[in-house]
């Protein structure tokens, strides 16, 4: 629902920086999988 609304997406984690950018980008990020699903990425 947010990525249909917002031009641009800030993940933050307990206040830290994690990712910034346009939402296909920051929900296509390893790490911001791994933060909000706890699961790590493969390879």
């Amino acid at each position: 629902m947010v990525a249909d609304l917002a031009d641009r997406i800030h993940v933050l984690n307990y206040g830290e920086f994690v990712a910034e950018g346009p939402p296909d980008t920051v929900l296509s990020d390893p790490r911001v999988a791994e933060v909000y699903l706890g699961t790590r990425p493969l390879g």
